[in-house]
């Protein structure tokens, strides 16, 4: 039998906080971070709507000078949020053989932000001449080395690109290298910044994101602007942000004596092979039946599955469709929630915050809800729409889905000797 593989640390940093704690209180309390801001104006921009983490980053009272001259904003947000898992997880300072620790750090789109900039400061001043810490912090895999840099952490470093999967496939990376036995610890997990009127405008077009207008009741409150799984729901709204888990092996938690948060039980990845944008319903619900399997979990005993739950009425039909399919009778007292309603959807990021969330809820047993939602009579499941609910969680189930038809389902316990 193979050694447990279990959750000694998680963060998150978001439009509603810069650390877990203040995101956390967010969510249960059912408030929303998306604001309309400014610096998406409307002359470059097809969406003011978005969710920006305030006071942060690059030219921040809170930047970090670790990476100051790598003006990408996801690297700011992953480090960030590598430092408070590990800090979460207790192992500052030398507690732990550097060579057995693994970064698995993702992104969707990495240092677009930067680019963007640059190439606006090229055009101004009519010159060739670029920054040479543009191609530095533009490359998705220099958040992986700048957490593996500041924290002195020299085991294997991958970064996975897996559209808005990517968070979740870290996740299920750095798990792989515990149970292979190349490390002992892994840090893991995504993060995302991208409003630059290409990556904006490129959504808007697609129809992905919420379209401005008058009529929409997020006119005149911006945080009604994302609504998962509501009759009204109308596309995504863009947000930034940076999740992070630390992951050890059972031995060598108890060998330090941390503090042990939860049990990673298990994972499914998989691709559909079906088209550039749109998911295959089929190939979700294999993955998700497959996660079930491998952590030998029936479906009964999911006591919470955080969804994907994008706001587009697409997504959601077809997520609430496979959950009907993997759980059968039993999905109609499943709770089901997004909190993409309350932070937005953080691409690359998601999957992981939803993780660490998932980790928080097990300790806090607690359910974060749904907001924003209007009941559609074709979506009936739970959605814990509204309120938080306090419940008795063992077992709960996180699922991500990306473009490519990249998807993953993660599974986590609440721990137990």
């Amino acid at each position: 039998m193979s050694e447990r593989i279990v959750v000694v640390g998680h963060s998150a940093i978001t439009c509603l906080g810069r650390d877990l704690a203040t995101t956390w209180d967010g969510l249960v309390s059912g408030r929303s971070g998306l604001a309309r801001h400014t610096v998406l104006n409307p002359e470059s921009f097809l969406q003011d709507v978005g969710g920006l983490v305030e006071d942060f980053g690059p030219g921040s009272s809170t930047e970090d000078p670790a990476v100051a001259k790598l003006g990408a904003r996801f690297l700011h947000l992953s480090l960030a949020a590598a430092r408070a898992a590990w800090t979460d997880a207790g192992l500052d300072g030398d507690r732990v053989d550097p060579e057995r620790v693994a970064v698995v750090v993702g992104s969707a789109l990495g240092g677009q932000d930067l680019l963007d900039t640059e190439q606006a400061r090229m055009a101004k001043r009519r010159s060739l001449a670029i920054s040479p810490f543009v191609i530095p912090g533009l490359i998705i895999n220099q958040a992986a080395g700048q957490v593996a840099q500041h924290l002195g952490l020299y085991g294997p470093s991958v970064a996975p690109a897996n559209a808005c999967a990517s968070g979740g496939h870290a996740i299920a990376l750095g798990a792989m290298f515990l149970r292979a036995g190349e490390a002992d610890f892994a840090l893991c997990g995504a993060g995302e910044s991208t409003f630059t009127p290409p990556i904006v405008n490129g959504f808007a077009t697609m129809k992905a994101l919420l379209p401005r207008r008058a009529d929409d009741r997020s006119a005149t409150d911006p945080g009604q602007s994302s609504r998962p799984f509501s009759a009204d729901r109308a596309g995504f709204v863009l947000a930034e942000g940076a999740g992070m888990v630390a992951l050890a092996t059972e031995s060598a938690a108890n060998r330090l004596g941390l503090t042990i948060q939860a049990e990673y039980v298990g994972h499914a990845l998989n691709t559909d092979g079906f088209h550039v944008s749109l998911p295959s319903k089929e190939k979700i619900i294999h993955c998700l039946t497959t996660a079930l399997r491998r952590a030998d979990v029936r479906p009964d005993e999911i006591d919470y599955y955080n969804a994907h739950g994008t706001s587009t009425i697409m997504n959601d039909r077809i997520e609430t469709e496979v959950v009907k399919a993997v759980f059968g009778d039993g999905s109609r007292k499943l709770p089901v929630s997004s909190i993409k309603g309350a932070i937005g959807h953080s691409l690359g990021a998601a999957s992981a915050i939803e993780a660490a969330i998932c980790v928080r809820a097990l300790l806090e047993q607690l359910i974060p809800p749904t907001i924003n939602h209007i009941p559609d009579p074709e979506l009936d499941l739970d959605y814990v729409p509204g309120e938080a609910r306090a419940a008795r969680l063992e077992t709960v189930m996180t699922a991500s889905f990306g473009f490519g038809g990249t998807n993953n389902a993660l599974i986590f316990r609440r721990w137990n000797r």
